[in-house]
């Protein structure tokens, strides 16, 4: 008998252990201007050796100036400290026509320092580590899953972030203030959501709903007519906007 119980013992251990080796997160959105689909996101999760956790991920997108559309492939890593959701580096570049073109961050002691290389040239920028810092990047919409976490829910009310724009090479103010709670109808079914308001520099407001692990799943920002929806809540390709019921 005791070596059944010591058994059964090293088995759950083992399997503990493989799951918690093996975890990874992986989800994919859809990105739709003024309703109709623009492009795909993809993100994964892992944690590294040391711990930290690494998210990586895969975009496509249309953009349009208003004369001519551009098609924009490029993939994202950014690097988490251990425990947390303070960025401790990340890396975007490009894959289609402005392949070779990037940029970098690293956030170490108390300052952000942006390496930037487009069109075979290269700069750097070094500024002071702003309390609050996130990254909230132009067409990285997974991200807003980390500044959630960031959101003290204890706390309520409006909180304030940095959000560090590694383009222009500086950060911007960002408020996020919670909604409250509703359901988000599909043809899946409802599914229960945390409902927030980010506001960013008196530029632009967006609505966004996150699931009960604070991942995101639905993005809308009317100024832009773009809204972001969690691939398998779309009903298909061409459906409308996600209705939410209160």
């Amino acid at each position: 008998m005791k070596n059944i119980i010591l058994s059964a013992i090293l088995l759950i251990n083992v399997q503990l252990l493989s799951g918690s080796d093996n975890s990874e997160y992986s989800q994919s959105y859809t990105i739709l201007i003024k309703g109709t689909v623009a492009g795909h996101e993809k993100v994964t999760e892992k944690l590294d050796d040391a711990g930290q956790l690494l998210s990586a991920s895969e975009h496509e997108i249309t953009v349009s100036d208003g004369l001519a559309a551009k098609r924009m492939v490029f993939s994202t890593k950014m690097v988490f400290s251990k425990g947390g959701y303070e960025p401790v580096s990340y890396t975007y570049w490009y894959s289609d026509g402005n392949a070779g073109d990037s940029y970098d961050v690293e956030i170490k002691a108390a300052q952000i320092t942006r390496n930037l290389s487009r069109s075979g040239r290269t700069s750097a920028i070094t500024i002071p580590l702003p309390p609050n810092m996130v990254i909230l990047d132009f067409n990285v919409y997974h991200q807003y899953d980390y500044l959630i976490r960031r959101y003290d829910g204890k706390k309520g009310g409006k909180q304030s972030f940095a959000d560090f724009i590694p383009l222009i090479g500086n950060d911007i103010p960002l408020t996020v203030s919670s909604l409250g709670d509703s359901n988000l109808k599909s043809d899946q079914g409802v599914l229960p959501v945390k409902n927030f308001r980010v506001e960013c520099a008196g530029l632009w407001t967006g609505n966004l709903s996150v699931d009960k692990n604070g991942r995101l799943v639905r993005l809308f920002i009317p100024a832009q007519d773009l809204e972001v929806v969690r691939s398998d809540l779309m009903p298909d390709q061409e459906k409308a906007p996600l209705p939410v019921s209160r």
